[in-house]
């Protein structure tokens, strides 16, 4: 498991490496959602390849919306577990 990536190269390098193995998985939450958590965009830093970089070019085999709904994020992640562990 590989809790961050910040690229397309990383995400293009694991995928050379381990193939069909790798699982990506996106996690979004709304502009409203993350200003309710205190985040407040800063130029220069949010806009940056490091923030930004997977924001395009990249097919994610899941995404997860987390905007604080627990049972909608459960039943969200209750395929990807089941996915996860048929892999096991």
């Amino acid at each position: 498991v590989v809790s961050d990536t910040r690229r397309l190269s990383d995400v293009e390098w694991f995928r050379d490496v381990y193939g069909d193995a790798v699982q990506t998985v996106r996690v979004v939450a709304s502009e409203e959602t993350r200003k309710r958590r205190n985040w407040v965009f800063v130029a220069g830093v949010d806009d940056a390849e490091s923030e930004c970089g997977l924001d395009q070019g990249v097919a994610f085999d899941w995404v997860i919306t987390n905007d604080g709904d627990e049972g909608s994020l459960d039943e969200q992640l209750e395929p990807l577990l089941r996915s996860l562990r048929g892999r096991l």
